[in-house]
């Protein structure tokens, strides 16, 4: 390539370097694209799940409601409270499994409040029951797929989504409290 020296003199210039240049401006491109459609792929497996039509949701209600029976009394037995249980949101994913919040009122050693759990074969499996992990990936997927909600309540575990903490906690928003 030959390139005039402010019109006195023509040098002689290799290619390598543009070369080199473009291959690596294509390159970077290139990651880019390829982060970008994994990244669009990634959010898109993991998003949530599209809720029910009218008609799927009418076949499949009755059919949650009676699992919903059988995993309340199986939590009822679990936790062994003498006053009635204090339920959050609870809901029924497309494969059956009844997840939800329940105030554990001291069944497990303690003052639990609301703890998060989810259904194996109609069973309640609490946190403290499985390794973190498999407990995490358990209810990453009940709650992206809220098929059939079965009781409306609160999504907030610990204390603070309890009756009593109802009263007693308050939102709190850039500093400053909310009502």
């Amino acid at each position: 390539m030959a390139v005039k020296d402010f019109g006195t003199r023509t040098v002689r210039r290799s290619w390598t370097p543009l070369v080199f240049s473009g291959l690596a401006v294509v390159g970077a491109l290139g990651a880019l694209l390829f982060t970008v459609v994994d990244l669009a792929r990634f959010e898109r497996e993991n998003a949530f799940k599209r809720a029910p039509t009218p008609v799927q949701r009418a076949r499949y209600a009755p059919v949650a409601r009676g699992e919903w029976r059988q995993v309340r009394a199986n939590l009822e037995a679990r936790l062994n409270q003498t006053l009635p249980l204090e339920l959050g949101a609870v809901w029924a994913t497309r494969s059956g499994q009844v997840c939800g919040l329940v105030n554990g009122r001291g069944s497990f050693g303690g003052l639990t409040a609301m703890a998060r759990f989810y259904t194996v074969d109609q069973r309640p499996v609490f946190h403290q029951d499985v390794d973190h992990i498999a407990f995490q990936k358990a209810w990453f997927e009940c709650r992206r797929d809220q098929y059939v909600m079965l009781r409306e309540g609160t999504m907030e575990p610990g204390f603070c989504g309890t009756e009593l903490g109802k009263r007693r906690c308050y939102a709190v928003r850039n500093g400053v409290r909310v009502e």
